[in-house]
């Protein structure tokens, strides 16, 4: 075994603990963003309020689904020792064949991007979409410079949140 598989063996990678950490407390941004919001005492219009606290679910939802499926992708197909399947998805109460499909192939390509010395960072975007190129630039690393260089490069549509000319 290579030195640096064995400083690797049985570790998460900072980019993988990192990006969990910033799905996570988006999630958990959105769900007090609901808890927060001031609901009239009388009865009236709330449709704006309904609209904002369905916004904020669906974004809590969007983000917990992608740190549940970055984690999950990364388990299942990277980590050195693979953990336990049936562990794995008990932990999410779901059966071993429910377990797979908690991420996509796409998930996979995207954690495989993470790991590499040139991330993609469409890949990135594509795969995590609850994940915007200024939080992909705040990662820092390999990831950080990436997402840098696309959006210095003029290359990036943020209306798409794709390099341009990208095909889906």
């Amino acid at each position: 075994m290579d030195e640096e598989l064995q400083l690797s063996w049985g570790t998460v990678p900072p980019v993988i603990i990192d990006l969990a950490r910033l799905l996570a407390r988006r999630a958990s941004e959105n769900a007090r963003r609901v808890d927060r919001m001031k609901w009239p005492d009388k009865p009236g219009d709330v449709q704006e309020e309904l609209r904002l606290a369905i916004s904020a679910a669906h974004k809590t939802t969007k983000a917990a689904t992608d740190v549940r499926a970055l984690l999950s992708a990364y388990a299942h197909k990277f980590h050195n020792p693979r953990p336990v399947i049936s562990d794995l998805a008990r932990a999410q109460e779901t059966s071993s064949q429910g377990f797979i499909r908690r991420y996509s192939e796409g998930t996979v390509d995207a954690v495989a991007s993470l790991l590499s010395p040139k991330p993609n960072v469409d890949v990135l975007l594509a795969a995590f979409p609850s994940v915007s190129i200024m939080d992909l630039v705040d990662l820092g690393g390999a990831v950080g410079e990436a997402a840098r260089e696309l959006l210095d490069s003029g290359q990036f549509d943020a209306k798409t949140r794709r390099p341009r000319g990208a095909t889906e």
